[in-house]
């Protein structure tokens, strides 16, 4: 995925707040009815969102931190800390500093780190752990989400050998990788991978920004993913639905060190209960409802394609993300009308292709309805 279209998705996404504050569907179609076909988790409004937050801290009586210490933040770091299985987990503002922190602690003194040329650390970090902390970024496998053992080993064996040695200290896996339109990751290659660093006593991290939503297509379970790992990223805000935020586990000891760091580097904020009380909030019944989300987008693109008018287009071990080529008509006109019905989509002037993210506000009206308004848009 190239920057400009990575800046477009995102601009995108908010669109759809837009037309649902703005547009022919805000008087019409009431909130709890608005399919949002738009990001991996929940749009609301402003207004919308701190309604939520109210009602979350009063039926909830979510409690404050004070510098990430205690209160909702302590609850949902000892959440996720069981849920995947590690000794610690740590909050953090932004998926970017959990990522650089991890791979920073995990090479220590050995500076280089494997990654995959299409992952988040890589392409789309400022060159943050490089910048920062001096790392050495190798990037594998350009153009898919997979890298494969036989392209780690020579790496691995080069960086170690004469006359210069610059040995490889960490290696970071994405998936499911979002520049490779929601590819997932291979298991089987993954875990050769895992073992074989463990083995070369190499640490290794997974970016699971998304892992919940990989679980769901793969039937693996994130616990499963970040028992390969030494240390794990979960994205808070991606479909958790809180306004920002990071949960990083690991090893405690490891944890402790990045604590510090997490201050230095500008990570310490005086509370981070909003968004870890609306994390809990939507992680209860996440699983099964993501899951009914997951068979809705698949009865959906079954539908389109029964059309004749859409041709469904996913890459091959794809998740969330479908793009959808229209026979007639342009995907400007197909955003205008499908908002009427409180549909969003995101597509562009003239174009012909829209994309689809599947997410749970599928669940907000039936699959053959939502097939039914795109038949009429397209008419």
């Amino acid at each position: 995925m190239s920057s400009s279209r990575r800046a477009f998705l995102q601009s995108a996404a908010w669109s759809g707040v837009a037309l649902a504050q703005t547009g022919p569907s805000a008087s019409s179609v009431p909130p709890e009815r608005r399919v949002y076909l738009v990001g991996d988790g929940v749009i609301s409004t402003p207004a919308e969102y701190a309604r939520l937050l109210t009602r979350v801290a009063d039926d909830h009586g979510a409690a404050a931190d004070n510098y990430l210490q205690g209160g909702a933040v302590e609850q949902l770091e000892q959440r996720f800390a069981k849920l995947l299985g590690k000794e610690r987990a740590m909050f953090m503002p932004t998926g970017t500093l959990a990522n650089h922190m991890a791979v920073r602690e995990l090479a220590g003194d050995k500076r280089r780190v494997i990654v995959q040329q299409e992952s988040h650390l890589y392409a789309d970090e400022g060159d943050g752990a490089q910048l920062l902390s001096g790392l050495n970024l190798v990037p594998l496998g350009p153009g898919r989400a997979t890298i494969r053992l036989e392209e780690v080993i020579p790496v691995v064996e080069r960086s170690a050998g004469p006359p210069y040695p610059a040995p490889v200290g960490a290696l970071s896996i994405e998936s499911p990788v979002r520049r490779s339109s929601g590819e997932v990751v291979d298991f089987d290659e993954m875990k050769k991978i895992c073992a074989y660093a463990r083995e070369h006593q190499i640490g290794t991290h997974l970016d699971g920004a998304r892992v919940f939503l990989a679980a769901a297509y793969t039937g693996i379970s994130p616990t499963e993913y970040a028992a390969l790992f030494d240390t794990v990223y979960v994205s808070m805000y991606k479909y958790f639905n809180a306004p920002f935020g990071a949960i990083l586990a690991g090893p405690a000891g490891m944890l402790n060190r990045i604590a510090t760091l997490r201050h230095q580097l500008g990570g310490m904020i005086y509370h981070g209960w909003e968004p870890a009380a609306i994390a809990l909030h939507y992680y209860e019944g996440f699983v099964e409802r993501y899951q009914s989300a997951v068979r809705n987008g698949e009865t959906l693109f079954r539908l389109l394609e029964a059309q004749g008018r859409f041709r469904v287009e996913r890459v091959s071990h794809g998740s969330n993300i479908a793009s959808i080529r229209l026979s007639s008509g342009t995907a400007g006109a197909l955003q205008q009308k499908l908002a009427q019905a409180g549909i969003m989509i995101r597509g562009t002037g003239d174009s012909a292709q829209i994309t689809i993210q599947v997410n749970e506000t599928l669940a907000r009206q039936p699959p053959e309805e939502v097939a039914r308004e795109f038949a009429r848009a397209i008419g």
